[in-house]
């Protein structure tokens, strides 16, 4: 892990259930308890970032979420993403106005990955999403990989929004099939506006094998499509990984073995610079360096 660059978490989350209402914890005991930044895996010292995504609390709560998260003693927070209702089209501003008065926060995100097709392509939902860019904010796409057809209309009828899939739009590592997956991926990647998170692979992979064989596939054809100048790491921590073992496992994969042989500059933008263009803020790198 020594040689491990520093970097950016370009996504994580925390929550505390006694605190805020998250009802998608009742079906996953394992998390359903408070996650802080004091329990973050310490990284070593190599994180040097953090950018906090909003974890799905009680819709009503997603202004309260965001408060809760800045109240929060945490130097490495770079960029706050938060809950945005996009249905409701033009009526979203006053949210997002209210947003504005948290500088930290940088993005949006409206979970796509249950909704239907006729709920991504709704003219309220483009609507909500044309204000979202309006207000100068970026969009955190969060999908199943099937919707990656509904996403790419989704952006090309929002080309002034930059958008970042996350978690590559959970790829089926455990059953296939990878062709599907790679050709969604390829009509994505051909909108500029549109980057990805290297993250959230290890709940879609197959237990009791090695995560880097099903996942290498994967990193190698999202870094091929879109670049290291729209990818960026994250952890998904806590979902993903739970235990620094975990933590720094995945950063080692990404930044060490699906990265490996690839340039400096490469390196630097996957590790940071990425993240830190998508979302606003400047990493504390030295002389702008990663290695």
């Amino acid at each position: 892990m020594s040689g491990t660059p520093q970097f950016v978490d370009a996504h994580l989350h925390l929550w505390d259930p006694a605190c805020l209402d998250y009802p998608w914890l009742d079906a996953i005991p394992d998390l359903k308890r408070k996650f802080l930044p004091e329990d973050l895996p310490l990284a070593r010292g190599q994180r040097v970032g953090a950018v906090f995504v909003q974890a799905d609390c009680a819709p009503q709560q997603g202004i309260a979420e965001v408060d809760w998260v800045l109240a929060h003693t945490w130097p490495e927070l770079s960029a706050v993403v938060a809950f945005a209702p996009l249905q409701l089209g033009d009526a979203l501003r006053p949210h997002l106005e209210d947003l504005a008065r948290r500088p930290s926060v940088k993005g949006v995100r409206h979970l796509l990955q249950d909704s239907d097709t006729l709920f991504i392509a709704a003219e309220s939902t483009i609507a909500g999403a044309r204000a979202v860019a309006e207000a100068g904010l970026v969009f955190d796409a969060c999908i199943r990989w099937h919707q990656l057809g509904s996403l790419t209309r989704f952006a090309r009828r929002l080309p002034e929004l930059p958008i970042v899939l996350d978690h590559m739009g959970k790829p089926p590592l455990a059953e296939g099939p990878f062709a599907e997956w790679r050709d969604g991926m390829r009509r994505l990647a051909a909108l500029e506006n549109v980057s990805v998170k290297l993250s959230g692979a290890a709940p879609e992979a197959a237990p009791g094998r090695p995560l880097a064989e099903q996942a290498l596939p994967y990193l190698h054809e999202t870094l091929s499509l879109f670049g290291a100048s729209r990818c960026m790491l994250g952890s998904d921590w806590p979902v993903s990984a739970q235990t620094d073992g975990q933590y720094m496992g995945w950063v080692d994969l990404v930044l060490g073995q699906a990265l490996a042989g690839a340039s400096a500059e490469e390196m630097t933008g996957v590790a940071a610079r990425t993240a830190a263009r998508f979302y606003g803020f400047e990493p504390d790198l030295p002389h702008g360096r990663t290695d």
